[in-house]
């Protein structure tokens, strides 16, 4: 027996064990087999309510080697290993010595919290696949000589049958290394030389096997990035990946009988297109957004992070006086790879600068299912001055409305109303809740049927801004059912400091100054407006109209809008609202604090009473009261329920029943007719509750 083999029979006997102690009587993979790890014993889950799997937690040691070691090929299998052996447990990395924030930056950050790693060079490269070989099925055979294409074909059978796809080539390398696995699909026999041939092959074929809840769209010839980056996410889940070029009819055609077997509000694309326009608008004609990941690696490892998302409290929000207030917003973070590359090494690099504005940042929703670490690390080291905000345009990068003509995507109408607007906007409302975000940036735009769907099933959206690409005039701001404002930004990607300043000076000298001035910005991160000149920036014009002009947390950018404009604002987040309670007072900031993270709890012998002071009578339309959804890693065990009445004064006296919270409802609670009172009391008898926010919204009273 070869020492290769020596090795893969010892390390399947510890293999098996840990499996056994680690992953039984947990059976919820899509596509669990009965050979290697078996059905019983995955980790993987795929809750209703996430668009990508739960993994479990990373094992203690993980073994890791440099995809700088491995041919294109290789990568190619390498990552369906990856995937099969990481949906039962994590215990494998791909490292990119190249990637721009650092080789091994996010494995050694803490919020990701990974063990021991033991790496693996290109010499031992087979004996890492011995090691797990005994959780493989067997293999798909591939040549690239008619069609690189053939690479994702063979990655979505190998997904379907629990096997490494692998080339001639790799597979004496196996061989050699006293790796036998038997071939289960031989696709060197098939002749297909277009992508239209081979996509038309794998939806007639494959497709009715594959998973409806994801698609990856991979380029099968890239040389920096798309052979091993969100294939492990496919292999692990049994999905389809293709590389169509949208651009074309016949392969546009392709890839929309893809997308029309896939649910609005259940499904999603991870990676990329030929170009961007013509593969955002043609997904989201479907009510599917895009997680941007041709650059995104480890999803399988660090999905399973399964860190509850540590939302970060909203310090209270500024009285409103008559200035100019100005949000600016930071881009591209709906692109999930920019958050793990270029969105670190900008954050590490200008920290001494980050906190000294107001900055809001774009991130991706989707990291709380694919890298609640990341997303964790960006939230636990902000300031109180940096927002996060939704990337375009909520849950995956969407564009409901293209204002900008592109080969394969015409201008207007991209995401249709109906269903598909409203499952879009219904996992939109998920991914708000469980990301803590409360304002969506919208690309290009979105039609008043639009608008209207955001208002109707996000109740946590605070408001949306929406895109003025070459000063369209169909862009305009609108506020929405009394409720949620859509603002149109002056600038929607501003490149340099002096075109920014410019703006502002400009529209600052044409207000009238008789009441505020609301102002949104975009800058681009990838040019001139990294955080130093945002600070420059802001300086500038605050120096140039001191007492005037101030720059704002996008939260309470739109919150300070609504209180100029009559609408309803959030009243938790006053400085001039008091909270109090008649039992444990150490903790009743946290029902108030704009984080969900935090918990104020009740015990059923205190009866307890938590009493709201606004400070003056508002006419209060709705409440928010929210209980603690069920944590990150899959426990769907609930709270114990609980009934609170709620009453309602003018002068803390006399006091009106208003309506009665149920735990098991809906949380948003609303008051129609409106009405006017300055206090608010909520009362639990004799019931045990724990509350992680209460939101009070009204408007002044005329």
């Amino acid at each position: 027996m070869s020492k290769a083999a020596i090795i893969a029979f010892v390390m399947s006997l510890i293999a098996c064990g840990t499996a056994t102690l680690l992953c039984a009587n947990d059976s919820d993979s899509p596509n669990a087999t009965s050979t290697g790890i078996s059905a019983s014993r995955t980790q993987m889950r795929w809750p209703t309510d996430r668009v990508l799997p739960v993994f479990a937690r990373p094992a203690s040691q993980i073994d890791a080697i440099e995809i700088q070691s491995l041919t294109r090929d290789e990568r190619i299998a390498f990552s369906a290993l990856q995937g099969r052996i990481n949906s039962t447990q994590p215990r494998l990395l791909l490292l990119d010595a190249r990637a721009e924030e650092g080789r091994d930056t996010w494995v050694e950050t803490p919020t990701n919290n990974l063990g021991e790693r033991i790496l693996f060079v290109r010499e031992d490269r087979f004996e890492l696949v011995a090691k797990y070989a005994d959780e493989i099925s067997g293999l798909v055979l591939y040549e690239t000589d008619v069609s690189d294409h053939y690479r994702n074909l063979a990655c979505t059978v190998a997904g379907l049958h629990n096997a490494l796809p692998v080339t001639s080539e790799i597979q004496q390398e196996l061989l050699k290394h006293g790796i036998e696995l038997d071939v289960l699909v031989d696709l060197t026999k098939l002749r297909f030389q277009t992508p239209l041939e081979i996509y038309r092959h794998l939806h007639t074929t494959y497709w009715p096997r594959c998973t409806k809840r994801l698609i990856v769209s991979a380029n099968p010839r890239s040389r920096g990035g798309d052979l091993h980056h969100t294939r492990d996410i496919a292999a692990a889940t049994g999905a389809a990946v293709v590389w169509l070029d949208n651009r074309n009819p016949d392969e546009r055609t392709l890839m929309r009988m893809f997308f029309s077997d896939m649910d609005a509000g259940n499904a999603i694309v991870l990676g990329w297109y030929t170009t961007e326009r013509s593969g955002i608008t043609t997904a989201s004609e479907f009510g599917i957004g895009t997680l941007p990941a041709d650059h995104f690696s480890n999803g399988s490892v660090y999905a399973g992070t399964n860190s509850p998302i540590q939302i970060p409290p909203v310090p209270p929000k500024p009285l409103l006086e008559n200035k100019a207030y100005i949000a600016l917003f930071v881009s591209d973070g709906d692109n999930i790879q920019y958050a793990q590359h270029a969105m670190r090494r900008i954050w590490d690099a200008y920290e001494s600068m980050r906190g000294r504005v107001p900055i809001n940042w774009t991130i991706a929703p989707g990291l709380a299912d694919v890298a609640p670490g990341i997303m964790n690390y960006y939230y636990t080291t902000a300031t109180d001055k940096e927002c996060f905000v939704s990337g375009p345009s909520g849950m995956g990068y969407a564009i409901p409305f293209n204002t900008l003509k592109e080969p394969g995507a015409p201008v207007g109408t991209a995401m249709a109303g109906g269903n598909k607007m409203a499952g879009y906007t219904q996992l939109t409302q998920t991914y708000l809740e469980r990301s803590g975000l409360r304002v969506i940036t919208i690309w290009d735009d979105a039609t008043a049927d639009q608008r209207d769907a955001y208002e109707r099933f996000c109740p946590s959206l605070y408001g949306a801004t929406v895109q003025n690409f070459q000063d369209v005039p169909s862009v305009t701001s609108s506020d929405v059912n009394g409720r949620v404002h859509f603002d149109k930004l002056v600038i929607p990607y501003a490149g340099s400091f002096s075109h920014a300043y410019r703006s502002v000076v400009d529209q600052i000298e044409r207000w009238d100054g008789a009441s505020p001035l609301f102002l949104s910005y975009q800058a681009n991160i990838w040019q001139e407006l990294k955080p130093d000149r945002i600070v420059q920036l802001q300086h500038a014009i605050t120096a140039k109209y001191p007492d005037k002009v101030k720059f704002v947390r996008a939260d309470h950018y739109f919150n300070l809008f609504n209180e100029a404009n009559g609408l309803p604002w959030n009243l938790s987040m006053s400085t001039k609202t008091q909270v109090n309670a008649n039992c444990n007072e150490k903790n009743l900031s946290h029902v108030t604090d704009g984080s969900t993270s935090t918990v104020w709890n009740a015990t059923r012998d205190q009866n307890a009473t938590l009493l709201f002071d606004f400070g003056e009578q508002y006419a209060v339309s709705r409440l928010h009261i929210q209980t603690p959804r069920p944590s990150i890693e899959g426990d769907d065990s609930a709270h114990e329920e609980f009934t609170m009445t709620i009453e309602c004064s003018i002068d803390g006296n006399d006091w009106t029943p208003l309506k009665t919270f149920d735990s098991t409802m809906n949380s948003v609670v609303r008051i129609s007719p409106a009405r006017a009172f300055q206090f608010l009391r909520m009362s639990l008898i004799d019931q045990n509750a724990t509350i992680s926010e209460i939101e009070v919204f009204g408007s002044r009273v005329p």
